[in-house]
């Protein structure tokens, strides 16, 4: 059975507003004290018996864009894995605007997916993490006053995050893009070669919004070292998306 909830936050927004009718006192942020107790109370009825199984897909939104709302924090307690929608990476034009660093599963495990595909997400997740503490001091300083390595982790990085976005089927007719249907092999191919610097000399944009790492290849030829550091400084390669494609970019 497959169960859709769409959105969580309105259960724990009525149980608030019916806890206000009833005069009872307000606990954090205005939320009802009994808010954790009524999340479980629903929450754990959606559990696979010895009959049947059942699967739980839900929306979540969360105040403000803050994950430490007390909403957020009980919900994302009872998930088994959350993939999160970031405002920034939609502003930056990488679509679909998941945020690597905050999604999570906790079936990513190597006796789930595999050693290979588990080595890879957490070599990727560190080098994004790198990348994303790396930020502000590139926006201070620029990226010629760090090291050769630092600066090699920095590349990696912007490949990766060009390389993991998509084009979808669905929004063909609004970026003229041709939707693009990847296999989990092609991604992590892909991923582990630009990992390996195969793709070190290659422009960043050749990279944005393809299927398999191999279109790259086909679409651009490498440049030369001289040139590569110049384009590592290069802003985001983004386009302009009309605004409702982002518009749920604050839930999970």
């Amino acid at each position: 059975m497959l169960l859709l909830v769409d959105n969580i936050f309105r259960f724990i927004q009525a149980g608030m507003e019916i806890s206000g009718l009833m005069g009872q006192m307000p606990s954090r942020l205005g939320y009802q004290p009994t808010m954790g107790t009524e999340l479980s109370s629903l929450e754990e009825r959606i559990a696979n018996t010895d009959t049947g199984a059942i699967t739980s897909i839900q929306a979540v939104y969360v105040p403000a864009d803050d994950f430490t709302d007390p909403a957020a924090v009980h919900t994302f307690s009872h998930l088994s894995a959350s993939i999160v929608l970031s405002r920034k990476r939609a502003s930056e034009g990488l679509f679909p605007a998941i945020d690597p660093l905050q999604s999570s599963s906790k079936m990513a495990t190597p006796g789930i997916v595999g050693d290979r595909h588990y080595a890879l997400a957490q070599e990727i997740r560190h080098t994004l993490a790198q990348y994303a503490e790396l930020k502000d001091i590139i926006a201070m300083l620029g990226l010629e006053q760090l090291s050769p390595e630092v600066r090699n982790v920095v590349g990696r990085a912007r490949r990766l995050e060009r390389f993991l976005t998509q084009p979808f089927f669905t929004t063909e007719q609004f970026t003229g893009k041709t939707g693009k249907l990847v296999t989990l092999n092609d991604a992590l191919d892909g991923c582990e070669r630009i990992l390996r610097d195969e793709f070190k000399d290659y422009p960043e944009g050749a990279l944005y919004m393809i299927g398999a790492i191999g279109e790259a290849q086909a679409s651009a030829k490498p440049t030369s070292p001289a040139k590569t550091g110049a384009a590592a400084t290069a802003k985001p390669h983004a386009v302009a998306k009309p605004l409702e494609h982002v518009a749920g970019s604050h839930e999970s």
